[in-house]
């Protein structure tokens, strides 16, 4: 069995279980307000969410008359939000997503997750779908010993979200990409291994 099916495999038995600790738990209203994106919200926009969880910021944007899409590695978290989306895309499938269609793109709680190629592929796709007046909040966490530890990194690496990238490494890849950043979230943390947690802003 290849990784990359590992990967997926271990997502589906978390949203098969429901796994609240797994899948964040991250409630609407502090998600949008942690990725500082209250000013960008509002009803008749279109918003793609990067990794739905259990579907409760996907829920909360329909709620408020968004036009939510979803973009899931899980099959069955796509299952769960579908009725409260426009479009759904797993990963596999990303190149699918429409050109410039977005006003804002949420992604919270995935980076880490991430390995550094298939983020790398990610993120041009993200941005390629992203409108010219578009915004995409990124988070993501940081560690003083390492730029970057997702180029080879471990099953168990992966699935419990030590990824951690630099802000000037993420920043460099992002503009080799052809977007520009901007830093919202700057905080230190002392959770092991991970020693800082931010958000960015992306724009084309």
């Amino acid at each position: 069995m290849n990784m990359s099916l590992d990967i997926k495999n271990f997502w589906e038995d978390k949203h098969k279980a429901e796994d609240i600790a797994a899948l964040s738990g991250c409630l609407y209203d502090e998600t949008i307000d942690f990725l500082r994106l209250r000013d960008y919200i509002s009803s008749g926009i279109s918003v793609l969410e990067v990794g739905v969880g259990l579907g409760y910021v996907t829920k909360g944007l329909f709620d408020h008359g968004i036009n939510v899409s979803a973009l899931d590695i899980s099959d069955l978290s796509l299952d769960r939000v579908k009725d409260w989306c426009v479009n759904v895309f797993n990963v596999n499938i990303i190149k699918n997503l429409p050109s410039n269609y977005f006003d804002v793109i949420i992604c919270n709680n995935v980076v880490q997750h991430v390995p550094t190629n298939i983020l790398i592929k990610e993120l041009e796709e993200l941005l390629r779908s992203l409108k010219p007046s578009g915004v995409f909040a990124i988070e993501f966490v940081s560690s003083i010993n390492f730029e970057d530890n997702g180029i080879d990194p471990s099953l168990s690496d992966i699935q419990n979200g030590g990824l951690c990238r630099t802000p000037k490494f993420l920043e460099t890849v992002i503009n080799n990409l052809g977007g520009t950043c901007t830093i919202v979230f700057d905080n230190k943390v002392d959770l092991g291994i991970v020693q800082g947690h931010h958000v960015f802003h992306i724009r084309k």
